[in-house]
């Protein structure tokens, strides 16, 4: 009889495990690789060039020197910065080949942002075969506004200081990112667009293979604006860096090729729907034609250290597209 009734209680709680698990399975499945598509994150209809000026608006250049942050330390580095009719800055990027993603080590110690069952980070050989110019800092209120005069009234609240027009655009949809790009293309008469992941992580990069372009310590919190209100969750406050939450773009060391804020600050829209990496060397890849989420890449200014290196990525949750995320423009460089 005993062993009867143990019987029965096993078959239970066998059952009611497996009900969980389809129950936690339904749940991932529904929240992360099934959401319903989002308008906020389809493509644009094909770039109208008809109403482009011809020829395209000239830019200016400039060639200043600025502190970089590199593994070998605060170098002082000659940049050209290409200026646009709005003022923003652009580094020309030259084509080449690098290794995108993380070692197997680093990648478990990362860890995965998005349960998409499959490798997020693992290393495969990248080559870019076009020049392009990315924008030096993250696109800021300042510059945003040009383009939706509206959008002043629905900063974050922590942009509310003296310095927020020179801060990060947040909180802005993927789809408003693009418009920004089309508003400007249209102004200029060049291709503006969201990057790459792969143009994004090259860039970055910086032909540096450590873990962050500035070496393998990601919890220096003097070269990003890193950690934020999530420090306070290992008894470490804000105030190591001064910036408790977004900072204006610029406050911290350019990377070796005189781009500001790779790595912090505000996460960055890039153009990839968001998906697990392949193994197989790539030349220019796009990412996936179809997906559910867009990728984001660099951290935030309350990206827990833990994470913190040049291949960070994640996929924007389609039910909470505002959160923390700005962007960053590239031109074409024909």
């Amino acid at each position: 009889m005993r062993i009867v009734a143990i019987a029965v209680v096993a078959l239970i709680l066998i059952a009611a495990i497996g009900k969980s698990i389809e129950q936690l399975n339904h749940w991932y499945r529904k929240t992360w690789r099934f959401h319903p598509p989002v308008a906020s994150m389809q493509d644009l209809p094909p770039v109208d060039r008809s109403r482009w000026p011809k020829p395209p608006v000239s830019w200016s250049n400039e060639t200043v020197e600025v502190k970089a942050a590199t593994p070998e330390g605060i170098k002082q580095i000659h940049v050209t910065y290409y200026v646009n009719s709005i003022g923003m800055k652009l580094v020309r990027i030259e084509p080449g080949t690098f290794t995108m993603g993380l070692t197997d080590a680093l990648a478990k110690e990362v860890g995965p942002d998005r349960p998409l069952g499959g490798p997020m980070y693992v290393q495969h050989r990248v080559t870019l075969t076009k020049a392009y110019f990315i924008g030096a800092f993250e696109v800021t209120n300042r510059q945003y506004d040009l383009f939706d005069t509206d959008h002043r009234h629905h900063r974050p609240d922590y942009q509310s200081g003296h310095d927020s027009d020179t801060e990060p655009v947040e909180p802005i949809k993927w789809r408003e990112a693009q418009l920004f790009c089309r508003w400007l293309s249209d102004k200029e008469g060049r291709r503006y667009r969201l990057p790459t992941e792969a143009e994004w992580e090259y860039a970055c990069r910086a032909g540096t293979t450590n873990r962050t372009y500035w070496g393998d310590n990601s919890s220096d919190r003097t070269k990003a604006n890193v950690g934020g209100t999530g420090l306070k969750k290992n008894h470490l406050g804000w105030a190591d860096d001064g910036f408790e939450y977004t900072a204006p773009v610029g406050s911290y060391p350019a990377n070796g090729w005189g781009l500001y804020d790779m790595i912090g600050n505000s996460f960055e829209f890039v153009q990839d729907w968001y998906s697990v990496f392949g193994t197989n060397d790539a030349t220019d890849p796009q990412g996936p034609p179809t997906g559910h989420c867009r990728v984001g890449k660099g951290g935030s200014w309350n990206t827990a250290l833990p994470y913190i290196c040049s291949a960070l990525r994640d996929g924007d949750d389609p039910g909470d597209v505002k959160d923390m995320r700005g962007f960053r423009v590239v031109c074409d460089g024909d």
